[in-house]
């Protein structure tokens, strides 16, 4: 049977100063310290999911400007392509119009030289005409 005297609220004392005494040595700094912990995980819990948000958005900046810069490449490239194809357009029609300016300079010529030739056959055919009359005739006309 248990006995109520003084040694029984000695230890009673004697447990509640042992409890008050590890509570504030042993047990509020381990409290402490968890909280501190805790708060320290959570703080760099934060800072990763900050930092993870930026590497996303950097991410993000750099493909849409890594995109921007292709469809530029795209439109530089297209640009050039017709800008190619006017300058070989505008040489061909140089060209043509230098050849056909060449041509009608060579048959300019030509015809010069064919009217030439026909007047110079032209007075030859009379001068042989007479002197085959004279021949046959057996006499000067």
């Amino acid at each position: 049977m248990i006995t109520l005297d003084a040694s029984f609220l000695v230890q009673v004392i004697g447990t509640l100063v042992l409890m008050a005494v590890l509570n504030s040595l042993l047990y509020k700094p381990i409290r402490q310290m968890l909280q501190e912990r805790e708060s320290k995980m959570a703080a760099i819990r934060e800072e990763a999911e900050r930092l993870e948000k930026s590497a996303h958005q950097l991410l993000e900046n750099f493909n849409a400007k890594l995109a921007n810069a292709r469809s530029e490449g795209v439109q530089k490239r297209e640009e050039l392509k017709a800008q190619a194809r006017e300058e070989e357009k505008a040489l061909i029609e140089e060209s043509t119009k230098e050849a056909t300016q060449k041509k009608q300079e060579l048959l300019g010529e030509l015809t010069a030289q064919i009217e030439s030739a026909r007047s110079e056959l032209k007075a030859q055919a009379e001068a042989f005409a007479v002197e085959i009359a004279q021949k046959l005739l057996g006499r000067a006309i």
